[in-house]
């Protein structure tokens, strides 16, 4: 039993793929290593094999939340089951060195959680298979919003190579939160014009790594970097590897976010503290890191991302429209401060954006059909209006832009009144617009 913690962290790190010397004893599974329910059932299926036991059958308990909580459950499964088996381990992986930080682990030998832990939905960028009731992986650019009908003409968004020119070409990009939904588009585009993307997701490496290879199999060059922008030590970990690999940095763009859907009276510190750390305080240890490896080369861009919910209130997105607030006056006093090196700094605010999260929305159907009547020309924005933006702010033809909020939503908040969406919202008429809502 003395190298069970060792054999615990060589079956997590088969199920992810995760270098061994970030599978600290008390990282917190889902905060510090982005294992959704999906991913913790892999996990599950591994520690089966290693240990000979029937785990996946086991009651649930939220109270497994840290690799030492799995090993202590693991090492009371087998303290109880006299028929299991407890094969040698010719090698053990080093779990030494500094935690990671992680949020207070619940009491340890309780039951592997295979299921949500919260039920309250949220949303954060590049997650890629999550559960139901935790909708993740999506900022609120696009998360309110579903998909846009196919009579309206709009570009398509998973063709972004549509777009003409290699404006960027010889730059250096790193966008994080890009396995998935907007920031894989933003990749895409900037791949498209000739930049060199660096990929970034945390929940789902397996969509970041995707996302790489439709870039690289369509022509274009991109690698991929597993991390936390939430996290320090993963956000020292990326920027050293970056520098390591290619020694500067000319375009950062800021997208992963995390944030609480739901009434703002419902909002518990937790909810403040996982939002803060992604959206503030992660964009500007990115930034300052990108900066750093962007005065090496005289200069360069960065785009940070908002919503309009920053400028207005919108019902059940409290947590993004404060943290973004945030995020815009971060950008203007970066822009304020790295102008000097010759590095800009612009923030991109979308609208509702067309995507998968507002089907969790109560009343969805009503949503979307209230914000096309709000919006003048009856469209909301698609992932390809914010990326085309974002090319443009980072690319030369914007050297004079430094400390703007752009905001890209087809006039959606120069017309919303910012009330509530009512329980059922009249459709103004829009003959361009008549498509059944897609779940």
């Amino acid at each position: 039993m003395e190298n069970l913690l060792p054999r615990v962290v060589e079956c997590i790190a088969k199920a992810t793929r995760y270098p061994v010397k970030l599978l600290r004893p008390n990282a917190d599974l889902e905060i510090d290593l982005g294992i959704d329910s999906v991913k913790r059932l892999e996990v599950v299926v591994e520690l089966e094999k290693e240990f000979g036991l029937e785990l996946a059958s086991q009651p649930r308990d939220s109270a497994v939340k840290t690799i030492e909580d799995v090993s202590s459950w693991v090492g009371g499964m087998l303290d109880g089951n006299s028929n299991s088996r407890l094969p040698s381990s010719d090698s053990s992986p080093q779990t030494s060195g500094d935690p990671l930080p992680s949020r207070e682990n619940g009491e340890a030998g309780g039951r592997f959680e295979l299921q949500p832990q919260s039920d309250k939905p949220s949303f954060s960028d590049d997650s890629f298979a999550r559960p139901a009731n935790r909708v993740r992986g999506v900022r609120f650019d696009q998360n309110h919003s579903m998909h846009p009908p196919v009579d309206r003409g709009i570009a398509p968004q998973s063709n972004p190579s549509m777009t003409s020119g290699k404006s960027l070409a010889g730059k250096i990009a790193f966008v994080t939160g890009s396995g998935r939904s907007v920031g894989k588009v933003i990749a895409r585009v900037l791949a498209a014009r000739g930049a060199m993307v660096i990929v970034n997701s945390f929940h789902s490496r397996d969509a970041g790594e995707q996302t790489v290879a439709e870039i690289n199999n369509g022509g274009g060059q991109a690698i991929h970097l597993w991390g936390s922008v939430a996290n320090p030590g993963q956000v020292e970990s990326m920027f050293d590897e970056i520098e390591s690999r290619f020694g500067r940095l000319d375009i950062m763009v800021c997208n992963a976010s995390d944030g609480r859907i739901g009434s703002f009276m419902e909002l518990d510190s937790d909810d403040w503290d996982r939002a803060f750390r992604t959206n503030v305080s992660g964009h500007h240890q990115c930034a300052v890191r990108a900066s750093r490896l962007m005065q090496r080369v005289g200069g360069g861009a960065i785009v940070t991302m908002s919503a309009v919910g920053a400028h207005g209130y919108v019902d059940g997105l409290g947590s993004q429209g404060v943290v973004k607030a945030a995020v815009e006056s971060l950008s203007r006093y970066l822009a304020c401060e790295l102008g000097k090196f010759g590095i800009r700094v612009n923030c991109v605010a979308g609208g509702p954006v067309y995507g998968d999260l507002i089907s969790k929305f109560p009343n969805a159907r009503a949503a979307q059909h209230h914000w096309e009547s709000v919006a003048p020309d009856g469209h909301l924005t698609t992932p390809l209006d914010l990326a085309n933006t974002i090319a443009f702010l980072v690319s030369d033809e914007a050297r004079g832009i430094n400390g703007a909020v752009w905001t890209v939503d087809h006039g959606f908040s120069a017309m919303e009144s910012g009330q509530p969406v009512p329980s059922s919202v009249p459709r103004q008429a829009r003959p361009h617009n008549q498509q059944s809502f897609e779940a």
